[in-house]
């Protein structure tokens, strides 16, 4: 009766453990909709407040995001280039191999087929009619057999090591078009580049121009700055209403001045000084570097924000737990998308100049409960600085 019911118990715990999995799953899955969708509600809701602004903002907007798509389809396609170079060089040396194998089986088949030449057509016959003892002629006949078994082997590896060189000279063929096809792909895209940049030098020109007319830099920083913080608070509330426990997976604040910094170059340490023309502090740093550079999130999270936003071009923000963000403006190229999860030292972006900026350089700011934190502070003295 016991054992009956032990087993009752173990088949009742297997048959409900892969549900529990499975609603686990399910409850994973939804949060992350939910999520997205706020966040796609607040990107809405900034593209309402853009409508208002200038047509060189929304213009602007527009053409980095634009520039930003290209940047990325052509760096992709560089990628596919290597790789198809890489299999084209791979095909290049099987096919190598293929006929220096084919070489030296034609070699033993030429050997083979000259010792049968020089026995005569009727080898096995003659052996039989050679009158000689019945224990060697069975030897002999044991060693023919060998001898036939192993030509017949010879010429199947000799027809198969010429069938491998017609299907590897086939894929080589395939790959050097693929291989054009991504190159001419590429030339395509550089001129779009051209195009876009084109434009949008034209519009940051126009834009200049505006703010000048009007004298409205002043307003303009401060509205940027109003956006941005209103960005973040809407950030916190959402994450703050899903918690997630993966996201604290190693606390945040323990990680002060070990932290490496998102790409290498020269920090500007602007923390908390004034900007020009207007009564504001910069919360973050410019770390100079060369346009194209890779930029690496700086800890384990998960994208809370990943779009245009006036001022600071393409932007990614981390939201790593415990009301901490790291932001990352001035984007060429965005490679995550939000609710996406990013490890510490992962590629989430591309150096540029985004945001109507003159020079590349990324603009990084770190915050605790929407409160900015001087990044120097909390990562490794291992780029150089500049007083400026």
């Amino acid at each position: 009766m016991r054992a009956s019911l032990a087993i009752f118990t173990l088949l009742a715990c297997l048959s409900v453990a892969p549900l529990s999995g499975a609603d686990d799953k399910s409850a994973k899955e939804t949060q992350l909709k939910t999520l997205l969708h706020k966040i796609e509600e607040l990107k809405q809701a900034i593209d309402v407040k853009e409508d208002s602004k200038s047509r060189y903002i929304k213009q602007l907007k527009t053409i980095e995001q634009s520039v930003g798509k290209v940047h990325l389809k052509i760096r992709q396609i560089d990628d596919q280039i290597k790789t198809k170079k890489a299999e084209l060089a791979a095909l290049r040396a099987t096919r190598l191999e293929h006929q220096r194998r084919l070489g030296r089986e034609n070699e033993y088949l030429a050997e083979q087929v000259y010792s049968a030449f020089t026995l005569g057509r009727q080898e096995k016959v003659k052996l039989l009619f050679s009158q000689q003892k019945p224990q060697t002629l069975q030897r002999n006949l044991v060693y023919y057999q060998y001898f036939s078994n192993a030509r017949v082997a010879l010429i199947n590896s000799v027809k198969t090591s010429i069938d491998k060189i017609i299907e590897t000279e086939s894929l080589i063929r395939q790959t050097q078009l693929d291989l054009q096809k991504n190159q001419q792909a590429l030339a395509a895209q550089g001129e779009q580049l051209k195009k876009d940049l084109g434009k949008r030098r034209t519009i940051i020109t126009s834009l200049d121009k505006q703010l000048k007319s009007q004298g409205g830099s002043l307003s303009r920083l401060e509205d940027e700055a109003t956006q941005l913080q209103n960005l973040i608070e809407s950030i916190q509330e959402i994450f703050d209403e899903s918690p997630d426990v993966e996201v604290s997976r190693q606390a945040f604040a323990r990680l002060k001045g070990k932290l490496a910094w998102p790409v290498e170059g020269k920090v500007r340490r602007l923390f908390g000084r004034n900007k020009p023309l207007a009564n504001l502090r910069w919360q973050g740093v410019i770390i100079e570097a060369r346009s194209g550079s890779q930029v690496m999130a700086v800890s384990h999270g998960r994208v809370a924000f990943a779009d245009w936003l006036r001022g600071l071009g393409n932007l990614i923000i981390i939201d790593h737990g415990n009301s901490y963000l790291s932001l990352y403006g001035h984007n060429e190229s965005l490679f995550k998308g939000a609710g996406e999860w990013v490890e510490a030292g992962e590629v989430i972006s591309s150096i540029g100049s985004s945001g109507g900026q003159k020079t590349p350089g990324l603009y990084f700011e770190i915050r605790k409960k929407g409160k900015p934190q001087n990044p120097t502070g909390w990562c490794k003295s291992s780029n150089s600085f500049a007083s400026r």
